[in-house]
């Protein structure tokens, strides 16, 4: 009886852990290159790209609103970059996980000079957050600094989700 039920408690242990770990998106470092692969790699398709911090409560905020509208809107990618360098993956999962996102990757900044970055992504762009890149289905950019409003945010899903 004992080895059954130690056998059954391995096997619910591996399995909440198998089932963890596919939930968990891939965390890859953003580093000054990234903005320009990430636009690449999504060209013609509609996405939005948030930058966050843990210490940035609006930006929680933002994430959560993110993670809502995602499963309505399934045809616009979310990508998210945490703007805290070298940030833990443990709180990346946290944050992300409490947001309710469902994300196959996301960016960690990766730079000891965050600055750099900043550069990079918006010549007059020094870090404030949260920040939101609009991108729609014909490339065009809309920057967005600060929380967004549900029904903007809504009225741009909408015109990029139907044709």
């Amino acid at each position: 009886m004992s080895k059954r039920f130690s056998l059954f408690c391995c096997s619910l242990v591996f399995l909440l852990m198998a089932a963890r770990t596919m939930a968990e998106p891939t965390i890859l470092p953003f580093s000054k290159g990234s903005f320009a692969e990430i636009k690449a790699q999504r060209e013609n398709k509609p996405f939005i790209l948030v930058f966050w911090s843990e210490s940035c409560s609006y930006c929680l905020v933002e994430l959560a609103l993110f993670g809502k509208l995602q499963k309505e809107y399934p045809g616009v990618e979310i990508v998210t970059v945490a703007t805290d360098s070298f940030l833990e993956d443990e709180i990346v999962f946290q944050v992300i996980q409490a947001s309710g996102l469902a994300l196959k990757k996301t960016w960690v900044f990766a730079e000891q000079f965050p600055e750099n970055i900043y550069y990079k992504v918006n010549k007059r762009w020094r870090g404030e957050l949260p920040a939101t890149h609009f991108f729609s289905r014909d490339n065009t950019e809309t920057r967005h600094m600060g929380i967004v409003k549900e029904d903007e945010l809504i009225k741009w899903l909408t015109e990029q989700t139907t044709y």
